[in-house]
């Protein structure tokens, strides 16, 4: 227990934790038999609770795949802005590697939700909303100085979406590689393109 639940009363604690409970039983239900497969019952049965208790979290099935959906897309979303947010205390290519490797992390913590936050986004084009945050960080990252001004911001913020999403599909979520080490193979291949004006190293 640490120190925020140890001073809230037991019967909110209690209802936390069955929270909890049934999100992540939710989350494994969802990912496993989809949306229109998934059953209250299986949910319910799996945290080890009763059917009024899911009915107390959400209101129906539809709302709290949504709930677990949006929290999710909105958690990734800061953590994409995050990536980018650059420590001028370190080397541009440590700067860089932390960031892609943090948001590798955030991306990966559950792999069940991530392949089922995946799916919904590959039908929602849910993917096409990181391009505006990544073109507003390498617009600041330009005037800056960090990084070249040979590219539109818009171009790079294209290029690190995909690329970022196809280390995400072919190297964390086969198991080929950890966050970290997709981060450094990433920006072996963006560098260059970051770099691409005289004078910046």
């Amino acid at each position: 227990m640490n120190e925020i639940e140890a001073l809230l009363h037991p019967q909110t604690r209690r209802h936390l934790r069955n929270e909890q409970r049934l999100r992540q039983a939710a989350i494994r239900e969802f990912a496993h038999h989809g949306l229109q497969g998934a059953k209250v019952s299986t949910i319910v049965a799996a945290a080890e609770l009763s059917q009024p208790s899911f009915y107390r979290a959400w209101p129906s099935k539809e709302a709290a795949y949504s709930s677990i959906i949006d929290s999710t897309n909105a958690l990734w979303q800061a953590a994409a802005d995050t990536s980018l947010k650059l420590s001028t205390d370190l080397p541009l290519v440590t700067a860089l590697e932390r960031g892609v490797g943090h948001l590798f992390d955030v991306l990966t913590t559950d792999m069940d939700l991530t392949r089922l936050v995946l799916r919904h986004n590959s039908q929602t084009d849910q993917h096409s909303l990181y391009v505006p945050i990544y073109t507003q960080r390498f617009r600041e990252l330009q005037a800056s100085r960090v990084i070249g001004l040979h590219h539109a911001p818009e171009l790079l913020a294209q290029v690190y979406t995909a690329l970022t999403e196809r280390f995400l599909y072919a190297r964390l979520l086969t198991g080929d590689a950890t966050s970290q080490q997709a981060a450094h193979e990433l920006m072996s291949v963006l560098l260059p393109l970051l770099l691409a004006e005289d004078g910046l190293s």
